[in-house]
């Protein structure tokens, strides 16, 4: 069940631009920490509250469209939160509301960089389900044109969001995200279902990525296109994990933990390993999945910011949300 919205508004937020965000509102999300896959599909996950502030764009009138922006292993602090926080200042400029999503703060969690068993990645997407359902009940929002954009861990629960038993676990009705906008989210360890929600999927990825590699992101993508979701991938050559992060860490960092030697996909509408270490139909018990899952993991990724990518990615966005939210800016 979920609980009341609660909004205390927190105050002007200014920022620069040429249409400037109005008001920032500090927004409680009811959500669920399902502890794994298995648990969030057999709807055994406690209740959690995470928060998100809320922007509406300035002289906003009428029904308005909303992007909820679901943030990455760093969390919202250092740049990669300063990076979220200017996307939204964007999202904004071209007159969307925009719900930045805090899954780790509320959680007690700093990141997840170095040890992603702190938080299961379905926590982030029972965290974007659930803002969408807060936006969803707002009526200074419209209920049909709510999309959500993610970075990293936060870009694979932007595409999970897509798979209808997923969002049935949250939301029994029709409401559905609009748009799905995917940076570098990794699908080493992907998820098939029997359906999606049909809404427009855009990909931007960096080809030399060691973090989430494009290969397997891009599999998913074929895949999700073939059940009928309008999908558009954009690779960038020479282009490392973060790319639009500016004044972030570049180099290599040896603590990051990866999943690039991993190969998994799950069928979640019936919650079976379709395939195992590139072994279709692999008939194994839990306590083999279990087993690989805990030796495939290595550590080491570059990140680098590109300023021709991240020109390019804002291009890209834009031009979608002009066509899949109807806006005008």
């Amino acid at each position: 069940m979920f609980l009341a919205i609660a909004v205390t508004v927190l105050g002007p937020w200014l920022v620069a631009g040429p249409n400037p965000a109005h008001a920032q509102e500090k927004i409680s999300i009811p959500t669920l920490t399902p502890p794994s896959l298995p648990a969030f599909l057999r709807r055994e996950s406690p209740a959690a509250t995470v928060t998100g502030e809320l922007t509406l764009p300035k002289n906003a009138s009428g029904p308005l469209p909303a992007m909820v922006l679901l943030h990455g292993s760093g969390g919202l602090q250092g740049p990669s939160g300063a990076n979220i926080k200017k996307w939204a200042d964007t999202l904004n400029g071209w007159g969307i509301a925009t719900l930045v999503v805090d899954s780790f703060g509320p959680r007690k969690i700093a990141a997840t960089v170095a040890d992603q068993s702190k938080l299961s990645s379905w926590a982030d997407v029972a965290d974007g389900l659930s803002a969408l359902k807060v936006l969803g009940a707002d009526p200074r929002i419209d209920r049909s044109r709510i999309g959500v954009m993610g970075w990293s861990r936060g870009g694979t629960a932007s595409f999970n969001t897509a798979l209808e038993a997923i969002r049935h676990i949250l939301i029994t009705d029709d409401l559905k995200f609009a748009v799905h906008v995917v940076f570098y989210g990794a699908a080493e360890l992907q998820n098939r279902d029997r359906a999606t929600d049909q809404s427009p999927i855009l990909f931007l990825h960096g080809e030399s990525d060691n973090y989430a590699q494009m290969r397997p992101t891009r599999e998913f993508a074929d895949w999700v296109q073939s059940m009928g979701s309008p999908v558009t991938f954009v690779s960038y050559p020479n282009t490392y994990h973060d790319f639009d992060v500016e004044g972030g860490f570049s180099g290599f960092s040896k603590t990051t933990e990866v999943f690039t030697k991993c190969d998994m996909v799950v069928d979640v509408s019936v919650g079976r390993v379709i395939r195992l270490n590139h072994v279709n139909d692999p008939k194994a018990s839990p306590d083999q999945v279990r087993s690989y899952l805990g030796s495939c993991p290595g550590h080491g990724a570059n990140y680098a910011f590109n300023p021709t990518a991240r020109a390019n990615a804002v291009e890209k966005v834009h031009n979608l949300l002009k066509q899949s939210l109807s806006t005008s800016g």
